[in-house]
């Protein structure tokens, strides 16, 4: 709640801030301004000029409330026109020495805080001065003044309750107290500001410590004027105030301890046990378990509520069984198909290879061959699991590729760097086979070189998101082609790109809307990224250690 005061009286502070700053530079370019700092030959125009510019003062003094005085000085002229003082030379005039003092600077607009000195009309009030230049910027010709008093500080302060001994302080950039709620002496308060901003440095500037047994809150504005807001409690007072509301909290919870002894027993045992039993129903129901059905039911409101939870739940059962066997269906369906796309060409490529290994009498690459193609079948065929362990799909990439480099005269190097926290995540099956052929047959293949790389690495990217990834340094894809592919496989075209498709949508399925799947290329020759993004809170971990292949 300390926190809170501070940061609404440094945002009100913020507020009348950036109207000032707003106002200077509508003013800056307002044409009423920049023509009232032309000298006019014209008495009368003169007069009339002069009675318009202060209309415009006087609107924009009252458009922010807080200024007491809006004041502009004409270079040519060397007159300070005043919503208070009217229109007097600059040597009679209170800002003579403000204005100075911005003129001899290099800024463009300066805020002037001067609480130590012995002008109480410079001490009472702080400056807004902003340079009115010429359209060309080649110098100024006039000054913008903006008086803020200190008194409209201490009014914004003024309501604000902290305690007895609790206190508020608005102070300057340069540690000078410019408002504050506090009845002590300046030096007392001047020594507690110190002691409270030196530790704020000394700790990073960390919005809430303690010193002295005292609590200080402090909030200092990122805008021009850096003004700081502190806050200090004692803690005796923090103390106090916990123990009362303990006291109030322990004497209401008794109350109401007591109103529910008596309201319980006024309930009575009848309603009480109908109330149980509803609750243990809707708890079944929050289990899954939409089976249950409960027929002792009183003849009441609670009763209709009874039966309708029946009812729901015997609904639930049907459309979850009839939903469960569909997904049953459309998981074997999909495992299906993508085993039938691998089947047919790729043994009958394995097989005209082993035929030709036989042919040559290459009895090693024959039972290398033959060994890892049993291995690949028995994964693929003996099981219609949908989710296998990232680690067993790894050893199928594994044999796969190790084929290929049998057929191809290419050196196919694989990596893989696999995050040990995800070895037993599970995956769909056969979901990065399609990926690993594209790389292959579209990449690496197509780029006629001795040699490729396929790079397959599963990291965890954020603390809420998993990623696989699948880079090649093939071909590569070209930014239209790159495009065309990526449309095709947001809008679901099964006419091309039948494989990515596929592992879109079956990772789409599985793991939800908030799942990704990205495609990226650098160029043509510079390779082709795949990425998989997977929400952590929907992955699943084999409970069994599986054996895991580093790399080719």
């Amino acid at each position: 709640m300390n926190l809170q005061v501070v940061n609404q009286l440094n945002e009100q502070i913020e507020n009348t801030m950036v109207r000032i700053q707003q106002l200077s530079n509508q003013f800056g370019l307002s044409p009423i301004i920049t023509n009232s700092l032309n000298v006019q030959s014209n008495y009368f125009d003169y007069v009339v000029q002069m009675q318009e510019l202060l209309r415009t003062l006087d609107a924009g003094k009252t458009t922010i409330g807080d200024i007491t005085d809006i004041s502009i000085y004409a270079v040519d002229s060397g007159e300070v026109i005043s919503t208070t003082d009217s229109i007097v030379p600059i040597e009679q005039s209170r800002y003579e020495k403000l204005i100075r003092s911005v003129e001899a600077s290099n800024k463009a607009f300066q805020l002037i805080d001067d609480t130590s000195s012995n002008d109480p009309f410079l001490a009472d009030n702080s400056f807004f001065l902003r340079k009115l230049t010429y359209s060309n910027g080649t110098g100024y010709r006039g000054m913008l003044v903006i008086m803020l008093p200190k008194q409209a500080l201490q009014k914004a302060i003024h309501n604000i309750n902290l305690g007895p001994d609790g206190a508020l302080y608005i102070v300057t950039s340069e540690n000078k107290v410019i408002a504050t709620t506090s009845s002590a002496s300046s030096p007392e308060i001047a020594s507690h500001v110190g002691k409270a901003i030196e530790n704020w440095n000394e700790s990073k500037r960390s919005e809430q410590f303690l010193v002295d047994h005292s609590l200080y809150t402090i909030k200092q504005s990122g805008n021009f004027h850096k003004w700081i807001v502190i806050s200090e409690i004692p803690v005796d007072q923090l103390s106090e105030s916990t123990r009362f509301i303990t006291r109030t909290a322990l004497l209401l919870l008794f109350l109401l301890m007591l109103l529910g002894l008596i309201g319980s027993l006024v309930i009575g045992y009848n309603l009480y046990r109908p109330l149980q039993r509803l609750k243990r129903h809707m708890r079944s129901i929050q289990q899954g378990n939409f089976s249950n059905s409960y027929s002792d039911y009183p003849k009441n409101e609670l009763g209709e509520l009874g039966t309708m939870l029946n009812n729901m739940a015997f609904r639930l059962n049907s459309l979850v069984e009839d939903l469960q066997q569909s997904e049953e269906l459309k998981r074997r369906s999909e495992i299906t198909v993508l085993q039938a796309q691998i089947n047919p060409h790729f043994l009958y490529n394995t097989l005209n290879t082993i035929s030709m290994f036989a042919m040559l009498k290459d009895y090693n690459k024959i039972r290398s061959m033959l060994h890892r193609l049993v291995s690949m079948l028995r994964y693929s065929m003996e099981s219609y699991e949908q989710l296998v362990p990232l680690s067993g799909e790894l050893n199928y990439i594994t044999d796969y590729i190790a084929m290929l480099q049998l057929r191809y005269d290419c050196q196919i190097i694989v990596r893989m760097e696999i995050d040990e926290q995800l070895q037993d995540m599970l995956i769909p099956k056969l979901l990065l086979q399609p990926l690993i052929e594209n790389s292959l047959f579209h990449g690496i293949f197509g780029k006629e070189t001795d040699q490729g790389t396929i790079v397959v690495r599963t990291v965890c990217l954020t603390e809420d998101t998993v990623m696989i990834q699948i880079e090649d340094d093939g071909l590569g894809l070209e930014s239209d082609r790159l495009e065309q592919l990526r449309q095709h496989i947001k809008h679901g075209n099964r006419g091309k790109s039948i494989g990515m498709m596929n592992v879109s949508e079956r990772v789409r399925l599985l793991f939800g809307e908030q799942s990704e799947f990205r495609l990226e290329s650098k160029g043509q020759g510079e390779g082709t990224i795949v990425s998989i993004l997977i929400p952590r809170h929907r992955l699943e971990f084999a409970k069994e250690e599986h054996s895991h292949d580093g790399s080719i």
